[in-house]
């Protein structure tokens, strides 16, 4: 009797054993999805025939607009494939998958000559020119956080990516409006020069607190001139700086380092209206009104 409890007692701590987690037998692999879309850097377009997209054993083609959804990808896949037609074949780094979640890659750009480009830029706010650690920068699905300096360097990118005002990518940072970035010229092979990424506080419908390039949109006739939208652009380049909605009056405000800029208005069945100016000092602010016309 003795020995048949022994035994016994064995068989239930081999079962139990056998049940945990470190006994070999093991759950379901923790997946993922990834999402986001294909271009070619020839043509800023969706490759046609479809491109094949791989991660971590699930595959995926491209839909006629380039999008494509992976799933059920184990999340401690840290590569991604892509093969097109004429193209040259990418692989690149992922960032960190979590379980259950969706990580959008945005747009990736093959391209017909490698992937050899690099690029150094700071991210800097807006009104201080002071630098913006943590903040994330994502150029064709190749996402890196920029450290107490500002500075990301990110290596691998598609030889020819950029120029004619083509989006290839987005800066984000807390309390920041998100910024397109967008390379004036194509990336070349090894080192390219592409500048700070500027970003700002963000500009609700009224703006608030302090301004150095302000001024009033109004049009011929009208009382209330609320609802109309205006950009502040870089000269040169015309990228981005901030933007932002008139109030009641007209009024509209941003925060800008020194430099030269564009302040562009646009409403619907009126003409576009644009003005140059230079700000000479943050500390001084200068005045742009605009006056917009009917559309022909």
């Amino acid at each position: 009797m003795r020995r048949m409890l022994a035994v016994l007692t064995a068989v239930a701590l081999v079962g139990a054993l056998s049940g945990c987690g470190g006994g070999g037998g093991g759950g379901a692999t923790a997946t993922a999805i990834i999402r986001g879309r294909i271009m070619l850097v020839t043509t800023a377009a969706a490759p046609s025939p479809a491109a094949t997209v791989t991660a971590g054993g699930a595959t995926a083609t491209t839909a006629a607009d380039g999008s494509f959804v992976l799933t059920a990808v184990p999340v401690t896949t840290t590569r991604i494939t892509v093969t097109a037609t004429g193209m040259k074949a990418l692989s690149q780094a992922l960032p960190t998958l979590e379980a259950g979640k969706t990580t959008d890659l945005a747009d990736i750009y093959l391209s017909d000559v490698g992937y050899t480009a690099d690029i150094t830029t700071r991210v800097v706010r807006s009104d201080t020119t002071a630098a913006i650690a943590g903040a994330t920068v994502l150029v064709s699905g190749l996402s890196v956080v920029s450290g107490a300096d500002g500075i990301v360097s990110i290596t691998g990118l598609p030889v020819g990516l950029g120029g004619a005002q083509l989006q290839v990518g987005v800066a984000r940072a807390t309390g920041f409006e998100d910024k397109a970035i967008i390379f004036d010229l194509p990336l070349g092979a090894g080192a390219n020069s592409v500048g700070d990424i500027v970003l700002s506080p963000p500009v609700g419908d009224i703006p608030g607190g302090p301004s150095n390039i302000r001024g009033k949109v109004t049009w011929t006739g009208g009382t209330a001139f609320g609802g109309t939208s205006v950009s502040l652009l870089a000269r040169p380049g015309g990228a981005v700086i901030a933007s932002g909605i008139t109030q009641d009056a007209g009024d509209y405000g941003f925060w800008a380092p020194a430099g030269s800029y564009t302040v562009v208005a646009v409403r619907t069945g009126y003409a576009e209206a644009r003005k140059e100016c230079d700000l000479a000092m943050p500390d001084k602010p200068i005045q742009v009104d605009l006056t917009l016309t009917a559309a022909p």
